[in-house]
Formats: C-alpha cells, structure tokens, sequence
C-alpha cells in the first residue's frame, strides 16, 4: 500500500515518538519536497521536527510532483495550501492508495480525485491495533495537551473512543497472555 504524507501528519508524529509507525504501515511512504524543505523546515516549526526534516529517514520518498494542480479551495498558490496540493499530484502520480492528512478541505479535494483520506488519528489507531505502540494513551495525551494539534469536538470524540478500544486490547492481551501461562502451568510434569 502506498500512502503520501502531508506536513500536518508528519510533524505530530514526530513530535510524539510515533513516525516510526509508518514504514510499517505502508509498503511506501512519500512526500512532497515542499513539505521538508518549506514547511517542516520553517523556523517556527518546533525544533524536533526541523531536525527530522532535515535529516528525513530512509524509508522515506521525498519526491517533486511532475505537475501540481490548482486546487482553488485550497487557498491561493504560493500563499496557502501548496503542501496540500503538492501532496494530492503526487498521489496521483504515484499511484497512491491513500493520502495521509488532516486539513478538511484538502480531505475533500483528495477524495474528489478518487484518493482515499487518512486522518493521522486512523493511522495511530491502526498502529496501536497492529501492536506496533504500546502506550497509545500516553501519545494520544502528549498530541493533546504537549503539542498544538486541534482537537476540536470530532477529534476529542475519537481520541476518547482510541484510548477504550486500546484500553479493551490491552485487556483482552492480558487476559491470553494469563491463559497461555495456565497451559503452560498444566502442561508442566
């Protein structure tokens, strides 16, 4: 699966230890050049994602789309929305299964153009569904209340939601991992 990241994602994932997540996910991760180069390396981005951007992992595809379409609901070129647009012809270029991205109406154009959204809360909620984040309460309160990621009534809603099914899945792993050591106490002579 292919999935292109917009800024938005990327920063908060490294802001709260979880940009690993995503090679795991994804059998490819890209992104617009414009999104490390302008946007995660503006100066008042916080200084971890400045020092992400500019030393990107390997698993990452930092690509220039061939054409960048004019999405006027995005704002204007040059001005507003560029990461958007850069990251919507990228993913027509490429083929790509999904966007991974927050912003609204750049959601809306995406899927418009037959691209399926991801908001970054589905991804750390697959994360955490995969086993790949043990502590998805203690990111989710670090995205809140650490970082300045909008959480307006729709995310609060689901960031509630997130923490009981993870609370559920821890839950219901401990309760196989105590009736494996059972067995396993059974099968002792």
């Amino acid at each position: 699966m292919i999935a292109v990241c917009d800024m938005g994602p990327l920063h908060y994932l490294v802001l709260i230890g979880c940009d690993h997540i995503l090679p795991r996910i994804f059998d490819r991760v890209i992104t617009a050049r414009v999104v490390i180069e302008k946007e995660m390396s503006d100066p008042r981005t916080p200084e971890p994602v400045r020092r992400w951007a500019a030393n990107p992992p390997q698993w990452l595809e930092i690509l220039q789309p061939k054409q960048v379409e004019d999405i006027p609901s995005l704002g204007k070129q040059g001005v507003r929305g560029d990461g958007d647009r850069a990251i919507i012809s990228l993913a027509r270029e490429e083929g790509a299964d999904a966007v991974v991205m927050d912003d609204l109406k750049a959601r809306r154009e995406s899927k418009k153009r037959g691209i399926e959204p991801l908001w970054m809360l589905e991804v750390l909620d697959e994360a955490a569904e995969r086993e790949l984040i043990d502590d998805l309460g203690e990111k989710l309160e670090h995205l809140e209340h650490r970082t300045l990621f909008y959480v307006g009534e729709k995310a609060r809603a689901v960031i509630e939601d997130m923490k009981l099914r993870d609370l559920q899945r821890k839950q219901t792993r401990e309760q196989g991992r105590k009736q494996q050591r059972g067995r396993e106490q059974n099968l002792a002579p």
